[in-house]
């Protein structure tokens, strides 16, 4: 009742004067936010309904697969949010089509915001750069070889068939160094520089040329060994480092996360040496860090670039290596400076748990 007037309130049975008796309240138009997505048939609502939580879902995948990207990684987690970031962010613009379906217009706008911050990470592992071809070529093959659990028979033969001038073995281990040479590794690649371990910290240098200034390097949780290669000219070749960084998992990052802020200190300083000769580096191993890896992307500077991202091939993915299913990371890699990549595939290792990396790369004529 309308205390005002004493009567009963029009909202409280009575119609609305000018409306007539027979004409009920309804309220016009969509919800608000959501401007069309409850009209139509009801199996149409149903679908709109369906699109619009499945674009949502893909958005927020999306956007954290974004922050991950850009966020330097700290724990074990956020490691492998960040290693599968590309995954992760490719769903932006599935996200955006679906809300556009389910008419959720202002989400499909925020997805497609977020679908041009994808583009824009992803953009230069695709663009790739014009590929060298003038110089001399050199095959560079690095591999994990699992704890020396990989076969030196298999392991011969994939350095046979890539035709490789330089091999480089992480988790090298003094039985499987035994079972290379019996299998012939040191007669197609004569010159070595080995610190083989059990476990996970040995590794490994061969080339089919004359080695020169060979270092061991102990910054990192595995030692890494490097060395300067004599081309047949005897012209100096280039500088070559093998490195394993520590796994993020399934222990904790801690020593990750400390291999990989030192590592831009270890690439300078085999920069400045290789400088004084006029040298490029070559840098292949087993970085337990993919392009989503912020600290990765991080290493890519003062000259320094992946032989993937050069050649736009960011699909070089290399663990983990099972029967009958493709890797579906890239955690191997091959640095290039002063160098130019002009072939990169990744090859079986069998009984390892990583493809290896084979790098063909063209080196600046003398």
């Amino acid at each position: 009742m309308d205390p005002r007037s004493g009567r009963d309130d029009p909202g409280d049975g009575e119609p609305l004067r000018g409306l007539g008796p027979d004409v009920p309240l309804r309220a016009s138009g969509p919800a608000l936010g959501q401007p069309g997505a409850d009209a139509g048939p009801p199996r149409q609502r149903r679908g709109r309904r369906a699109a619009g939580v499945l674009g949502a879902s893909g958005g927020l995948a999306a956007a954290l697969g974004l922050a991950a990207h850009h966020y330097p990684s700290g724990s074990s987690t956020t490691v492998a949010v960040s290693a599968f970031s590309s995954y992760l962010v490719a769903l932006a613009p599935l996200s955006a089509l679906l809300l556009l379906l389910g008419r959720r217009w202002i989400a499909a706008g925020l997805a497609a915001a977020l679908t041009a911050g994808a583009v824009a990470a992803l953009a230069p592992t695709y663009a790739g750069d014009q590929v060298a071809t003038a110089g001399r070529p050199l095959t560079v093959l690095t591999a994990n070889v699992k704890l020396g659990q990989a076969g030196a028979a298999g392991v011969v033969a994939a350095v046979e068939r890539s035709g490789a001038d330089v091999v480089l073995l992480q988790e090298l281990t003094p039985a499987l160094r035994r079972q290379l040479a019996d299998a012939g590794l040191d007669a197609v690649l004569p010159h070595s520089v080995v610190e083989p371990w059990p476990g996970a910290e040995g590794i490994g240098l061969w080339s089919r040329y004359r080695l020169a200034d060979e270092t061991r390097h102990d910054e990192l949780t595995f030692p890494a060994v490097s060395a300067r290669l004599v081309l047949d000219d005897e012209q100096p070749g280039p500088v070559v480092l093998t490195l394993h960084a520590a796994g993020p998992w399934p222990q904790a990052a801690d020593d990750w996360v400390r291999d990989l802020a030192k590592l831009p200190a270890l690439l300078d300083r085999v920069a400045r040496e290789a400088d004084v000769l006029g040298s490029p580096v070559l840098i292949g191993g087993d970085l337990n860090a993919t392009w989503g890896n912020a600290q990765f992307r991080g290493l890519l500077q003062d000259g320094y670039r992946d032989a993937a991202e050069v050649l736009g091939a960011p699909w070089t993915t290399t663990f983990p290596a099972v029967p009958r299913a493709p890797a579906l990371i890239g955690i191997d890699h091959v640095l290039v400076r002063g160098a130019g990549p002009r072939e990169l595939r990744t090859v079986g290792i069998p009984g390892s748990d990583h493809r290896g990396v084979v790098a063909t790369v063209v080196l600046p004529a003398a």
